[in-house]
């Protein structure tokens, strides 16, 4: 079946599905009985008319071909035997050399129509016009009969299909603005047929594909063709077109329909990713030229299957979407109200009690942590995590024995950590202010909310069967438990009750005599490993002969960071702040002893830290010989 004869079933409303689920019935299960009965011996003039050997006399009488017929037409054997290299006409392709060029054109047919010049060009901006005027009139002059434009609708299509050439030079896509064909296209993603406003959305996403403008190491000038290209496509209105079309798409249809309306979606989806890696300023224009923000606050949530646990394929990309932008762009983050983090924090309760058995579920359910994280860090998005009761539900995930128990982790540490205007310059210092003040908010109801015993219990790897697998698969859990601990005793004052409730985990109490030592034990036993990793990065980059000095600090840094170095560095903080007790920080030493380690080690890293995050420096300064001192003043400065 070819696509006008689709095109054609689906303007006249039928469904292609069914004509391949016909019901069996009686009459269909007797048709047998009405076949074609063979006919009569075909006459002379048939056999001749349909090419069976027979040609005319001169005198009018038929005659069967005779072999010198056929050499004069398809070539002497001579021309056979010549054509074989190896010998003999049964060693041979049978072609001869005229056939054999034939064949070699076919071959090479599709490499001629690749190429491209402005030519070709303005022939196929020709050709999209041309159908364009035939396919309009056709549905003026014929808008009730489906039938008398079907033609020019799969001219129309292929005429578009037939731009994605341009993809292999996109050099050349000034011609199409110079032309004039850009509104042309625009209009079309407004056609009554949205398989036609779909050949538009894929030409955009061809050009704008990374192979397109990448596909041989990035060109400036390539890349430059295609963004003046979308820009141009954005003046005549493209983004505001292309919001509409989306929201005109139905997802939930069964029929052809049905799906060709979901390709569309994953379509439009696909260009907004390309556009983030193409040119971020784009991506955001066509963000707020769709209004998508508010199209994927409601996709997100929302699956086209029957059970409520379930995610469809558009879906999971809506998510991945909205992850992407929220990466990519401050401004977006910025642009997310409190109403789009409070349909994340639903999404993400969904998952509280089960863990997703399929991979479409499992990475919808990381998309969805992974944009909730990117909007806590920002003030307002702490703020409205607050206000939407974020941290009840992350106390409420780290309760069961689930995937999303080990996710909330990273939620809560984005949530804690307040933004640092020295390496983003994103925030300003009153904003850094109240981050900062609501991170101690929520630091606050995290702790009062009891999240400290599901929090340990993460960081000691209680759990049943189920839980430990998921440890092994999560084994980045450890670094943000470590991470949520070193901030909640930055955020509470110390001497407060609520400072007192994370340091009673670390030191021996009547109602609790034993279980500190394996704290202490544990959070050693992370400082070592973390401690072993990095110093393997160093002496890796030690051996490297070829880097200089500068290259080298630089080089050795970010190699340290890479194998585990702010995690080191979080560990430290927290053994600085327990080793304030006198019995903990024997504990501490003589753990840190096995391993080849000392408190002096411990302050170095943390100088390093604090030098690091104040001035950027990738040195640390040195450390007198009293560590308890130094653990004191780094502590004042933390």
């Amino acid at each position: 079946m070819s696509k006008s004869d689709i095109i054609y079933l689906r303007v006249q409303g039928m469904d292609i599905n069914d004509i391949f689920n016909e019901t069996v019935t009686h009459t269909t299960l007797n048709a047998g009985k009405n076949k074609r009965k063979l006919g009569g011996a075909p006459s002379m003039r048939e056999l001749k008319e349909g090419g069976y050997g027979i040609v005319d006399n001169s005198d009018g009488t038929a005659k069967r071909t005779r072999v010198e017929d056929v050499d004069d037409a398809v070539g002497s054997a001579e021309e056979y035997a010549s054509s074989d290299d190896e010998g003999g006409r049964f060693f041979s392709d049978g072609l001869t050399a005229k056939e054999k060029g034939v064949m070699d054109w076919v071959d090479h047919a599709d490499e001629l129509d690749a190429t491209l010049d402005p030519a070709s060009v303005q022939r196929l901006v020709v050709r999209l016009e041309r159908a364009v005027s035939k396919n309009t009139t056709d549905r003026v002059n014929h808008p009730d009969a489906p039938e008398k434009f079907v033609e020019s609708e799969a001219e129309l299509d292929e005429a578009i299909q037939r731009l994605q050439l341009l993809a292999n030079d996109v050099q050349l896509l000034k011609v199409l603005n110079d032309l004039g064909a850009l509104p042309t296209l625009v209009g079309l993603v407004a056609h009554e047929n949205a398989d036609i406003a779909l050949d538009v959305i894929q030409l955009a996403v061809e050009i704008t594909a990374e192979d397109a403008w990448n596909s041989e190491g990035e060109s400036p000038e390539e890349r430059a063709a295609v963004v003046a290209f979308i820009s141009d496509m954005a003046q005549n209105e493209f983004f505001v077109v292309l919001g509409q079309n989306l929201r005109r798409l139905n997802e939930g249809g069964e029929s052809s329909e049905g799906e060709a309306d979901r390709q569309g979606v994953f379509q439009t989806l696909a260009l907004i990713e390309n556009l983030v890696s193409l040119d971020v300023s784009l991506a955001e224009q066509a963000v707020a030229g769709m209004k998508l923000l508010d199209w994927l606050q409601h996709r997100v949530g929302k699956s086209f299957v029957q059970s409520t646990i379930q995610v469809d394929s558009n879906q999971q990309y809506a998510a991945e979407v909205t992850s992407i932008l929220l990466q990519a762009s401050p401004k977006l983050r910025e642009q997310a109200g409190s109403t789009f983090i409070d349909t994340l924090l639903q999404c993400l309760a969904k998952y509280r009690k089960h863990t997703p058995d399929e991979d479409i579920a499992l990475e919808h359910l990381e998309n969805i942590v992974e944009s909730i994280c990117m909007l806590v860090a920002t003030a307002r998005g702490k703020q409205a995590f607050l206000e939407a009761e974020g941290v009840e539900l992350l106390v409420l995930l780290q309760k069961q024995p689930q995937v999303a128990r080990l996710l909330s982790l990273k939620i809560l540490d984005y949530a804690l950590t307040p933004p640092s205007p020295n390496r983003t310059g994103e925030a300003s210092n009153v904003e850094t202010a109240n981050a900062d003040t609501e991170s101690r908010a929520i630091a606050k109801r995290y702790i009062d909310a009891s999240g400290l015993k599901y929090l340990f219990s993460t960081l000691m790897h209680h759990g049943k069967s189920n839980m430990k697998k998921l440890y092994k698969a999560y084994p980045e859990s450890d670094e943000r438990a470590v991470n949520c601990l070193a901030w909640l005793l930055r955020l509470t004052e110390t001497g407060t009750p609520l400072h007192w409730r994370i340091l009673a985990k670390f030191v021996p109490s009547p109602a609790d005599p034993s279980s500190w030592k394996s704290h202490v034990d544990r959070i050693v036993e992370l400082n070592t490993a973390y401690s072993e990793r990095v110093k393997e990065a160093e002496d890796r980059i030690e051996s490297d002969s070829d880097l200089d000095e500068e290259d080298g600090a630089e080089e050795r840094y970010l190699s340290r960071m890479d194998a585990g170095l702010f995690t080191l560095q979080m560990t430290d903080t927290v053994i600085a702040f327990v080793a304030e007790e006198e019995q903990v920080r024997e504990r501490v030493e003589q753990r840190l002893k096995r391993k080849g380690r000392s408190l002096a080690d411990v302050c170095s890293e943390l100088a390093e830290y604090i030098a690091t995050k104040r001035s950027d420096t990738l040195t640390a300064p040195a450390t007198t010989t009293d560590n308890a001192k130094d653990l004191s003043a780094l502590l004042l400065e933390l």
